[in-house]
C-alpha cells in the first residue's frame, strides 16, 4: 500500500513538474532580426516571425494552442526560427540590415494591419510563403502553418541548389 501511494505522489510531482515547465515556455520576443537572421542561415531555415500585440485574445490563442506546443515538441527545432514582435510594446528593433528602426515603421514595411499576423521569412527579410493572418479553427490551423513551413524550407532549399546547379552547367 505503501509504495502504491509513493508511486501516485511521484506520479503527480511529476505531472505538475512537467506541466510547470510547459507553462513556462513562450515564444521568444525579438529585438534583432538580424541575430535571428544569422541563427535561420546557419540551421538553414527560415524565421517564423508573428506580430502581436499585448491587448490580442487571439494572439494569445496563437501562442498558446500552436507556437507553445510547437516549441514544447521539439519537432520544429531544425524547422523554423519562431521569433514574435509585440507592436505595442517596443519601440524599436534592430531589422535584418542591423539598422535600428521603429516597429511602427517596420509594421509599416511588411504592411501588418491586423494581429496575429505570421510571416514566414528569409535571413534577408523576404517572405517565402503567404503569411497567415488571424486565426480559426485552431484543430485545423496547425496544418496551415506547417504547410507555410514546409514551402518556406523547400524555396530555402531550392535557392541552395540553385548556385550548384548553374555552377554544373557552367563546367559541362
Amino acid at each position: 500500500m505503501l509504495s502504491r501511494t509513493i508511486i501516485t505522489l511521484t506520479t503527480l510531482m511529476l505531472a505538475l513538474l512537467l506541466h510547470t515547465a510547459a507553462a513556462a515556455v513562450s515564444v521568444a520576443t525579438t529585438s534583432d532580426l538580424r541575430a535571428d537572421a544569422r541563427l535561420a542561415l546557419q540551421k538553414h531555415v527560415p524565421v517564423l516571425l508573428v506580430f502581436t500585440a499585448s491587448d490580442c485574445g487571439y494572439c494569445d490563442l496563437l501562442e498558446s494552442d500552436i507556437l507553445r506546443p510547437m516549441l514544447i515538441s521539439g519537432d520544429y527545432d531544425n524547422k523554423v526560427i519562431i521569433r514574435k514582435i509585440v507592436i505595442d510594446e517596443q519601440d524599436s528593433v534592430h531589422d535584418f540590415n542591423g539598422k535600428t528602426i521603429s516597429t511602427s515603421a517596420l509594421v509599416k514595411h511588411y504592411g501588418i494591419y491586423v494581429t496575429p499576423t505570421m510571416l514566414f521569412l528569409d535571413a534577408h527579410g523576404k517572405e517565402l510563403s503567404e503569411r497567415i493572418l488571424g486565426i480559426n479553427t485552431p484543430e485545423m490551423f496547425g496544418g496551415r502553418v506547417d504547410a507555410a513551413i514546409a514551402e518556406s524550407l523547400a524555396r530555402l532549399h531550392d535557392r541552395a541548389q540553385r548556385p550548384a546547379a548553374k555552377l554544373a552547367q557552367q563546367t559541362n
